[in-house]
């Protein structure tokens, strides 16, 4: 009998590559999303999963989806660290409780092991140290990075209290084919999508705001890792271990992709971290797990994407 595996959010840019790499690797994977979920990220898959579509803020959904699943993964997010401070209430409301519904169901269904995908961007927030190592002190300057590390503490204190056992993947930032490039999450995707159509692109301050960018088909590989690890670390960066300024992937795409557009560049924002950049050691150590495209290998894989669809 094969491992089954659920991914809450599986339908998305994340989720959907996820759901590929766990496929490859012998699981069983049903993807959980929002009720008329667009399923186009998954099409090319839908014959090999189950999906299920229901409300994230429903126990009874949650409870129907998880049973008899051996691992879950939880991707559900209803905010961005962009907006998330503008109501923060909603944050906590749709994010935070939620979790905590789903902790207490794989308790209850017995579920082996719960993966978080947390944010490495927004945890951390402005760096004391570079790179960032999971030890470094965790201040968000975001609602986004405020929840996500609650959810953290969350499922500390259900394993002790429970048993629930579970892994942390804090992603830095992910790129490449599916991700939407209307969100103000994805600046690759965003600023590729404004290129393609002959937009000028806007950047948020003078363009030296450093990130570390990873392409998303060596993150998803970094799940499947964390399901059969076997060391005592909880948490685990996911990351290149690099980082590009946005001048820098300007740059690249003029020189790599041999792009030409216009740039405007707008006031800076106050709740963005002037440079992150993940120390991603302990998951090469431990997981086994490293990057294993270039940024450059990435982005020429990810304006193809652009290229041939619309």
């Amino acid at each position: 009998m094969k491992e089954s595996c659920i991914i809450f959010g599986g339908a998305g840019f994340i989720g959907s590559h996820i759901a590929e790499d766990l496929l490859k690797n012998g699981i069983r994977v049903t993807v959980f999303d929002k009720l008329n979920a667009s399923k186009r990220n998954v099409d090319h898959i839908l014959n090999e999963i189950d999906f299920i579509e229901g409300d994230f803020n429903n126990e009874v959904d949650i409870s129907k989806a998880l049973k008899g699943k051996n691992f879950a993964v939880h991707l559900v997010s209803s905010t961005v660290p962009a907006t998330s401070n503008l109501n923060t209430f909603y944050d906590v409301e749709s994010n935070l409780i939620s979790s905590l519904h789903l902790f207490e169901k794989c308790v209850e269904y017995k579920v082996k092991r719960l993966i978080f995908i947390s944010s490495g961007g927004t945890v951390y927030g402005n760096p004391v140290k570079l790179p960032i190592s999971e030890k470094h002190p965790t201040d968000p300057t975001s609602s986004y990075g405020i929840i996500k590390l609650a959810i953290e503490k969350y499922l500390y204190l259900y394993k002790v209290l429970k048993g629930l056992d579970y892994k942390i993947l804090r992603f830095a930032n992910p790129y490449g084919e599916r991700q939407n490039p209307f969100l103000t999450q994805g600046l690759v995707a965003h600023l590729l999508y404004k290129i393609k159509n002959g937009e000028s692109l806007e950047i948020w301050g003078d363009g030296k705001v450093i990130r570390d960018y990873f392409y998303i088909k060596d993150g998803a590989r970094s799940i499947f890792k964390a399901i059969n690890d076997k060391s005592t670390n909880s948490i685990y960066n996911i990351s290149s271990g690099k980082g590009h300024s946005i001048n820098q992937i300007l740059d690249r795409f003029r020189k790599v992709l041999k792009l030409d557009f216009d740039v405007k560049y707008l006031p800076g924002r106050k709740f963005d971290v002037k440079s992150n950049i993940l120390d991603n050691k302990l998951a090469k150590k431990y997981l086994k797990w490293e990057p294993e495209h270039s940024f450059n290998e990435g982005l020429k894989n990810t304006w193809r994407f652009y290229l041939d669809n619309e």
